[in-house]
């Protein structure tokens, strides 16, 4: 069920009222929601509703038991459960088809041959996202930096629950379950913000991001020849803002939807090509995978704490690891490769510098600084979005071809272009504006807003689905 289809909306209309007509019975309340949330995952495969809440089973059980350990090795047993569990099934549906291929190629250099035994078996949608949100809570129960849920249809809802579960925001077990377990409370301003968000939300994904796949994008990455070297810079410049407003949009609706239900969910991205390193990116993209990754891989190797060689590979680990967990391909090993050997010489520079966080560089710098990371994180963005690295060498070779028309490049496109990363680039202070004045309107105002808004996005909307680019990860 996509987020910017009828079918959601009136998905999400019936849950919230159910939700609230509900609000004062606790258990029904967290039931409904409960049974909503499988409903919405069941939509893509029915089958798989087991597998999200066998994990959910599996950690709640985990996080009961820690604390009732009676030795240090006992708890750690229940971790490593609930580590072994989770990553053995994200590495089965996920790596291992890779992982077999890699093995298999590289034997066959020996002159042995392997039999195929590769899965036919979908990816779960949302596998990366919820598996890493359900492990970090037996590893804040083990860490003494959480109290075990004693109610499991609360943790299994937290699992579950609807908005996050496909694309996240990756959402700790401290910030949702004790909304999920409070008495919620609809306030005016929940709504305005919420609908809000949802709106901004579905603008950005069909407005932007499905213009841009279907009219430019995907014809540069399907025929890279066909386009001239400008063409396909340009082309590129479109995917970097097509998963922008893809992903973020994604979060916009999910938090628009959280906040209708009462419930607030974590912020993802804050304007991720303003950043003026790569770390700094990572710090606004994904926020709260990013943080995850910190949290859990980075801070327990040893972080910055260590000799300078252990902090160097700490942090191209940690962003290999990002790399290859958006997919299981040689594509995404370069990308999180070159991504945290940037962040290794990112730092090596800073250091040697001197700087410290309170330095501030004048303007004509940090605008210098922007247009460097910027276009390395676009040129970045052919190893994410061609499906090998033979796709994207022709791409890479048809960018530097010397070639310069741009006749392919319809003013539409330009226009899309140009209004979205204007908008991007604009002070976050003027987005929120608007977003104070539309809050501010009476009800049966914002209705209209909505109702215009709607037709408008019917009217510009292909009849072409295209989904969310998150999904497959």
């Amino acid at each position: 069920m996509l987020f910017h289809s009828l079918d959601y909306i009136l998905f999400l209309f019936l849950a919230v009222t159910l939700f609230w007509a509900l609000s004062r019975k606790d258990t029904l309340r967290i039931l409904v929601l409960f049974l909503m949330s499988c409903r919405f995952y069941m939509v893509w495969n029915p089958v798989y509703i087991f597998l999200v809440i066998s994990s959910a089973l599996i950690d709640y059980s985990a996080g009961r038991m820690i604390p009732l350990a009676r030795t240090e090795r006992g708890r750690k047993a229940w971790l490593i459960l609930s580590i072994v569990t989770n990553l053995g099934v994200l590495i089965t549906f996920k790596y291992y088809n890779f992982f077999y291929s890699v093995v298999q190629d590289s034997l066959g250099l020996f002159g042995i041959s392997v039999p195929a035994a590769y899965l036919k078996v979908l990816l779960p949608v949302g596998i990366s996202f919820y598996t890493f949100q359900s492990m970090c809570y037996t590893i804040d129960v083990f860490q003494k930096k959480l109290e075990p849920v004693k109610n499991f249809l609360h943790f299994a809802t937290f699992t579950v629950f609807f908005p996050s579960l496909v694309a996240g925001p990756i959402t700790k077990a401290q910030q949702l379950i004790p909304q999920l377990q409070a008495r919620p409370r609809l306030t005016a301003e929940l709504v305005g913000n919420g609908t809000f968000l949802i709106v901004k939300g579905l603008v950005k994904k069909i407005v932007f991001a499905d213009f841009l796949a279907l009219n430019l994008v995907d014809r540069v990455f399907d025929n890279p020849q066909a386009f001239t070297s400008v063409e396909t810079l340009i082309g590129l410049y479109g995917y970097t803002l097509q998963i922008y407003c893809d992903f973020s949009g994604y979060t916009d609706v999910a938090r628009g939807s959280a906040m209708l239900l009462g419930i607030e969910l974590p912020e993802n991205f804050n304007r991720p090509y303003m950043a003026t390193s790569p770390a700094q990116f990572w710090r606004r993209w994904h926020m709260t995978l990013s943080s995850w990754l910190r949290n859990y891989v980075y801070y327990p190797l040893g972080g910055s704490h260590c000799s300078t060689a252990r902090t160097y590979w700490n942090l191209w680990l940690t962003l290999f690891l990002i790399g290859i967990w958006h997919g299981a391909g040689w594509t995404f090993v370069v990308y999180g490769t070159i991504h945290g050997l940037a962040m290794v010489v990112h730092r090596y520079f800073y250091k040697k510098s001197g700087r410290t966080k309170t330095t501030v560089d004048p303007r004509w710098l940090e605008i210098i600084k922007i247009f460097v990371t910027f276009h390395f994180v676009v040129l970045s963005r052919i190893l994410f979005r061609s499906p090998d690295l033979g796709v994207a060498g022709d791409v890479a070779s048809q960018l530097f071809a010397g070639s310069l028309s741009t006749a392919q490049v319809t003013w539409r496109t330009w226009l899309v272009l140009g209004v979205g990363f204007g908008i991007h680039w604009t002070p976050k202070s003027w987005v929120d504006a608007v977003q104070a004045r539309y809050r501010a309107l009476p009800a049966p105002v914002q209705g209209l807003v909505l109702a215009g808004v709607a037709a408008v996005l019917f009217k510009l909307g292909s009849s072409q689905v295209v989904p969310y680019i998150y999904f497959q990860f």
